[in-house]
């Protein structure tokens, strides 16, 4: 089957009155950036004030035991690689300028990482295991027993709308 380039314009132009259409329906709303920006950091004062407890109760569920003795001892806690690791995505930093966040926060907690250290995280079992801990304890407390959706992890979605 041969698609012609008349059959991709008028699929186009189909495209682009949908996306005219939602523009319609959904204008920009105004952003009033004082009260905007009050709202977004209670939301964080908030967040981080129950993060702490929550991840400390999803760390002390597991005992973890190191076979291994080589190789250098982690210099945070696996309460403190989680927590940095849902911070970094909380405030959206890079490795990068999350190991630069911690130099600055070192002078106040004694915390010294690179940004391989901050990378490595993600793959750390201790890690794994406290989030997924995590977010059961998050379904439970705030009463989740059936799910209504899925998500491949890319954070992109897809809605169809005409078919």
């Amino acid at each position: 089957m041969k698609v012609t380039t008349k059959e991709v314009r008028e699929i186009a132009a189909i495209l682009d009155d949908i996306v005219k259409e939602y523009k319609e329906e959904h204008p920009a709303k105004e952003r009033d950036w004082r009260t905007y920006e009050q709202r977004v950091a209670e939301r964080l004062r908030v967040a981080f004030s129950e993060l702490k407890p929550l991840v400390h109760e999803a760390a002390s569920m597991v005992n973890f035991v190191s076979a291994e003795t080589r190789g250098a001892k982690p210099t945070l806690t696996v309460e403190q690689r989680t927590l940095a690791v849902l911070i970094k995505h909380i405030i959206g930093k890079s490795n990068r300028n999350m190991a630069a966040m911690f130099v600055i926060f070192s002078l106040l907690s004694d915390i010294d990482v690179s940004y391989k250290t901050v990378e490595r995280f993600y793959s750390d079992p201790e890690v794994i295991i406290v989030l997924h801990n995590l977010h059961m304890l998050i379904l439970k407390k705030k009463g989740v027993e059936e799910i209504d959706g899925s998500g491949d992890g890319t954070g992109y979605a897809l809605t169809v709308k005409v078919h």
